[in-house]
């Protein structure tokens, strides 16, 4: 993929993430300069359909990003912003009693479901699942059913969960999130330490969550 292209996709999923809308040829026309007219753009977005880096929805002239163009940026994010030492990590992160204030802060400012878990201490909180819900793209019941199930069961997945997480910021998109079943979200995680002790936190969002912001969230921690 050519770093034009790159820049195109990561508009496009960047569009979606902000508007909800499908983000057509003209709209990014519009909004970036990519040194092409909007005829040459609608190749590269077709071009990056067959790639199975975004899709079409019915009758739309605009395309979305698929669990795949998610994947490509958020390792964007992952890329750019460079991670801080994880002893600048938050006193707060290893002291229980402050859990609460932290991690609802971070629900309400996100958007997400908050997770922090000291597993060595068999401590697990979660907040903001109304943040979570007021958030979301609600498409059918069973999507809303979907993530009550993940709210109710994430502390049984915990455990794998971390085994999976290793240096630095990781995010899991729809189903290959160890934490949660849904496909319909993603997970941004990471563990932090400081001497000989370490906990694991997680933010649950809709796909559409807002990756930069949450990455540099927690890449800060």
């Amino acid at each position: 993929m050519t770093e034009r292209t790159a820049q195109i996709l990561e508009a496009a999923v960047q569009g979606f993430i902000t508007t909800g809308e499908p983000v057509s040829s003209g709209w990014l026309f519009e909004n970036y300069d990519f040194g092409i007219k909007p005829a040459m753009i609608r190749l590269e977005l077709d071009a990056l359909e067959d790639g199975g880096y975004l899709e079409q929805p019915h009758h739309s002239a605009g395309r979305v990003p698929s669990d795949l163009g998610y994947e490509f940026f958020a390792k964007r994010m992952l890329d750019i912003d460079v991670p801080k030492s994880r002893e600048t990590a938050p006193r707060e992160l290893f002291d229980e009693r402050a859990w609460p204030d932290l991690l609802g802060r971070i629900s309400r400012e996100l958007g997400i479901l908050s997770i922090v878990a000291d597993l060595a201490r068999d401590a697990v909180y979660k907040t903001g699942l109304e943040a979570l819900v007021s958030n979301f793209d609600w498409e059918d019941r069973e999507a809303i059913r979907s993530v009550i199930r993940d709210f109710e069961e994430v502390d049984e997945r915990l455990p794998r969960a971390v085994e999976k997480l290793g240096d630095g910021a990781r995010v899991f998109i729809g189903k290959k999130s160890p934490v949660t079943k849904s496909e319909n979200l993603s997970v941004v995680a990471r563990k932090c330490k400081i001497g000989d002790t370490t906990v694991s936190i997680f933010a649950v969002g809709p796909k559409r969550m807002d990756y930069r912001k949450t990455i540099r969230i927690f890449k800060s921690l």
